[in-house]
């Protein structure tokens, strides 16, 4: 049976503005999407905001409405069933473990990359990349250690 092993958050996927909790479970990485850039409803009134309330005070309700929407994708992520999470919004993906050739966090000097190399068929491949910070490498290693300790580049 399909167990949670650890879960890194707040990983971005692409963009800095798309945001992703990763769930590491004993077969496979799924990546549950927590904020997009599609989440931002204030856009469009942005401007009209900015001239009568601010900009600073503008852009402290954007943040206040994406923290609540964050709240509520992570309450849901705790509610659903493992088999059903990737099956929740259409940006959330899985990596299954027997798709990864390689794995491995590289050390950038402004960013790190937490990086894996799938392959479906032997002719397809592809390379699939998130940012975590630096705080989140040693939560990472030991999540890649404990999961895919075979596929992790240089070992």
């Amino acid at each position: 049976m399909e167990k949670i092993v650890g879960s890194l958050v707040g990983v971005s996927h692409h963009t800095f503005d798309t945001v992703y909790d990763l769930i590491f479970t004993t077969e496979r990485v799924i990546a549950f999407i927590i904020q997009q850039p599609g989440d931002n409803t204030y856009r469009s009134t942005s401007m009209l905001k900015d001239v009568f309330l601010g900009s600073m005070l503008t852009k402290r309700m954007e943040q206040s409405e994406r923290a609540k929407i964050t709240q509520v994708r992570r309450r849901r992520l705790q509610e659903i069933p493992i088999d059903e999470l990737v099956a929740q919004h259409s940006l959330n993906f899985e990596i299954h473990y027997t798709d990864v050739t390689s794995c491995e966090i590289t050390r950038g000097l402004f960013q790190s990359q937490l990086r894996f190399d799938a392959s479906n068929l032997p002719s397809t491949r592809q390379t699939i990349r998130f940012t975590i910070s630096k705080e989140q490498i040693s939560d990472a290693q030991r999540l890649l250690e404990l999961a895919l300790a075979s596929k992790i580049k240089g070992k």
